[in-house]
């Protein structure tokens, strides 16, 4: 059987992020767990347990995050991951504008599926609050065990003010579901995994690139 690069990009997103202009030169690749998921570098409440290619989580109802430090602030960042159904009550992708902190993750987007609210949703969190900045319940990954495994990516520009979050389900392309154009955050230091436990596994691959 050989290898079909084409195919494995369709996972990634690699070739839809650079034909849509998200991915651009000069976004280097700064997490990639392609088949294994590294090593996080810090989190809270509950760490997943990684084993090769999935990083599963206990089964309390704890806000938790594990996540990795980047090398330097970025102002640009694409981050795709996968997950797996579970009966968690939400899951999704963030980025922090300081390296990851104790406690909560003050100053920071995420893309969130809330299979207990039927929706998908692009939040900030800051001065100790969350806020939906952009949310769609048309469109969501159920909190069924049954249901597929779906990707989402989150993109911010911090110096055009700009947030995108897109979704991946089957066989599909990935596609925009969110965007707004929130000014609170604009440069990020970290890259997290956010969940409420229920076992919710994050699976490779699992990307971020930045600049």
């Amino acid at each position: 059987m050989s290898y079909a690069p084409s195919t494995f990009h369709a996972g990634t997103g690699e070739d839809f992020f650079r034909k849509e202009g998200f991915l651009v030169d000069g976004m280097a690749p700064l997490i990639t767990a392609r088949y294994t998921i590294p090593a996080f570098d810090d989190y809270e409440a509950t760490d997943l347990t990684i084993t090769n290619s999935s990083a599963k989580a206990g089964t309390g109802a704890a806000t938790s995050w594990s996540g990795w430090n980047l090398d330097a602030a970025k102002t640009k960042l694409l981050a795709i991951a996968y997950i797996a159904p579970s009966t968690t009550d939400w899951a999704g992708i963030g980025f922090h504008e300081g390296t990851l902190p104790t406690g909560a993750l003050d100053e920071s987007y995420q893309a969130i599926f809330y299979g207990n609210q039927a929706r998908i949703a692009m939040s900030e969190y800051t001065g100790g609050s969350i806020t939906d900045i952009d949310t769609t319940s048309t469109i969501y990954q159920d909190d069924v065990i049954s249901s597929p495994v779906w990707g989402i990516a989150l993109y911010v520009d911090g110096d055009s003010n700009l947030q995108k979050c897109f979704i991946k389900s089957g066989t599909a392309e990935w596609a925009e579901v969110l965007s707004d154009t929130d000014s609170d955050h604009t440069s990020f230091q970290s890259f997290f995994l956010w969940h409420d436990e229920a076992s919710v596994r994050f699976i490779t691959p699992i990307m971020c690139w930045g600049s």
